[in-house]
């Protein structure tokens, strides 16, 4: 037996005694989904298919970019499900945070093409900027006043002196 494979049966095992236990014993439910929320697991499951796919064989990295996308889908549409959808309003910004996980996830685990760590660094930057603004939106919209000319002055900041280096290709 694969000693990967004993240990995850034991994982699998103690965190399914310990579930049972805080369920029966304790009225503490940890998976609070009906029937008709099953879907969402359907959702987590072929994401982490697609991250197994390249984990397990260590080949074709490109199969990190959509797991890593539909796993974080995955586990917001859980966290969504199991809060009734309350914090739908604030959590959106994580659907394009996940496009950035797993644009990262691919740069890590394969050749670490600068493109790939820019591209996912930009688009999980946007998706912090609008969680931001989501949480602070409900603490003071006038934060929005400096937030935004302070992004627009940091830009250009970066666009001058990415442009000031010979030879800089990006």
């Amino acid at each position: 037996m694969k000693k990967g494979n004993y240990f995850i049966g034991l994982i699998l095992i103690a965190f399914g005694a310990v579930a049972l236990i805080l369920n029966t014993v304790f009225d503490v439910r940890l998976f609070k989904f009906d029937f008709y929320d099953f879907w969402v697991f359907i959702i987590l499951l072929v994401g982490l298919a697609f991250e197994l796919g390249f984990f397990l064989t260590g080949s074709k990295p490109g199969l990190l970019v959509p797991g890593g996308i539909i796993t974080t889908i995955g586990l917001l549409l859980m966290f969504e499900v199991s809060t009734d959808w309350h914090f739908a309003r604030f959590t959106w910004p994580v659907y394009i945070i996940s496009v950035a996980v797993g644009l990262l996830q691919m740069y890590l685990f394969s050749k670490r093409e600068r493109g790939l760590l820019i591209a996912g660094l930009i688009v999980g930057g946007i998706g912090a900027v609008f969680e931001l603004m989501m949480i602070t939106s409900s603490v003071s919209s006038n934060l929005l006043g400096v937030l935004i000319p302070i992004s627009l002055v940091a830009g250009g900041i970066a666009l001058v002196c990415s442009s000031s280096g010979k030879g800089s290709r990006y």
